[in-house]
């Protein structure tokens, strides 16, 4: 398993989501058929392609997340931090509580951290008075005056709360771990490819525990902007929680969502010596790219097929075993039909379940992993495979099993998390749900 002796499971998950926080609330939304996607509330928006989103809403992360002895410390830094920041804080403080680890019982120094983050978009207003002075005598921007005047007015910390590795910086601090750190900012493919690390830095025995995962925010002004100008948002016009449509005929593109997914991975013989609940167990990693050289997707998702298999081979594990695959299926109509090519050279023709979650999060971008791996471990210890949403009418062109409607019973704790972001690069992780026993 990944290549060495020390097996790595999984004894602590965290997440916020516009779904809910908890493992109940996010089944009960996904076998309910529930989604998060509606009209957007966080501010107003005219003149996009589409004003549905998946946020959460009523967020406060001291109020609601912070652990008693930490929510001093996290008043006073909470103006340092950007919303991702804040959802990554609040889903790491629920993980360490959920793994037992919040009062010690790991050695500093064994303890690291590995997350997946993104761009994260400055407030408006921070940088407004800062523009308007170097736009102030012609109306178009002007560098030289940006550099001479502008700076001047940006509040000196203003960086410390949009660089993407301050979620993991955060989050080191508070926990105390001062072991290996961090930050891979590949967009969606960002979280898997974090877990990936943080697990074979466990195998590897540069630590014995590891906190990783995702956060990401798409909620923001100039987010929704820029999918708008990269022709990436859907166009539905139909009930805005149909907005994506993962392998239907109908799709169009995606919507933005936001959230949160923490992971406490932990070899195996340290967690069962302090009798830690152990959820599932990673069993390999792989990772390939979908771009070619002409601009655009591979089609037939060849950088899919390697990151799969790639994964499968170092679990150890034969494609007729996986119970099901959890795609990244963001409603583009090259991207799920190339992954789905993928998948059916993989595993052959409607063979395995194949699910997407997008319909119920919308797009978490580099959050999305994580928390679309942890609704897939939270449904296979309940026995089940998530339905996907939004797929009504399945593209006859994608030759794979798409589970819609309610839950399916899983006949395999395994299953295959995958991501593959815009530009091409592809990330799957290899887990088994379950408790797990020594050798």
């Amino acid at each position: 398993m990944l290549g060495y002796d020390r097996r790595v499971v999984i004894t602590g998950m965290g997440f916020v989501t516009p779904l809910g926080d908890s493992p109940d609330s996010i089944w009960e939304r996904i076998a309910a058929g529930e989604g998060a996607l509606a009209p957007i509330e966080a501010f107003p928006v005219a003149g996009l392609p589409n004003d549905a989103v998946a946020e959460i809403r009523d967020f406060d992360f001291v109020k609601g997340y912070a652990l008693p002895e930490l929510r001093k410390k996290l008043v006073k830094s909470r103006k340092y931090m950007a919303r991702d920041i804040q959802l990554a804080v609040a889903a790491a403080q629920r993980a360490m509580s959920d793994a037992g680890l919040v009062g010690g019982g790991v050695d500093p120094n064994r303890i690291g951290i590995d997350l997946g983050a993104g761009l994260i978009s400055s407030d408006l207003d921070e940088l407004a008075p800062a523009i308007a002075l170097a736009s102030r005598q012609t109306g178009r921007f002007d560098f030289a005056t940006w550099g001479r005047e502008g700076i001047g007015v940006v509040e000196p910390i203003w960086l410390l709360k949009y660089l993407p590795n301050m979620l993991a910086c955060h989050i080191s601090i508070l926990m105390d771990c001062q072991g290996p750190s961090n930050s891979i900012t590949e967009a969606e493919a960002s979280s898997n490819l974090a877990i990936a690390e943080a697990a074979r830095i466990i195998a590897r025995g540069k630590a014995d525990v590891m906190v990783t995962g995702g956060a990401d925010s798409k909620i923001h002004p100039l987010s929704l902007t820029r999918m708008a100008l990269y022709g990436t948002m859907s166009r539905w016009r139909g009930d805005p929680a149909g907005g994506v449509r993962p392998f239907d005929v109908r799709r169009d593109g995606t919507l933005p969502g936001e959230g949160a997914g923490i992971l406490i991975l932990e070899e195996l013989g340290h967690a069962l010596r302090r009798n830690a609940r152990i959820h599932g167990e990673v069993l390999g990693a792989g990772s390939g790219c979908d771009a070619v050289a002409t601009g655009g997707l591979d089609p037939d998702g060849a950088g899919t097929e390697v990151a799969v298999r790639s994964a499968l081979r170092e679990a150890g594990i034969a494609p007729a075993e996986v119970g099901h695959v959890n795609a990244h299926a963001a409603g583009f109509q090259v991207g799920d039909l190339a992954e789905a090519r993928a998948f059916a050279r993989i595993f052959g023709p409607k063979k395995v379940p194949v699910v997407g979650l997008k319909g119920y999060l919308g797009n978490v971008a580099s959050g999305a992993g994580a928390v679309e791996l942890i609704a897939s471990l939270v449904g296979v210890n309940r026995g089940l495979v998530p339905p996907t949403l939004n797929c009504d009418d399945l593209d006859p062109a994608c030759e794979i099993d798409v589970p819609t409607g309610a839950p399916r019973p899983s006949e395999s704790p395994i299953f295959v998390n995958t991501n593959v972001n815009v530009n091409g690069q592809a990330a799957a992780v290899v887990v088994k749900g379950g408790p797990v026993a020594a050798d």
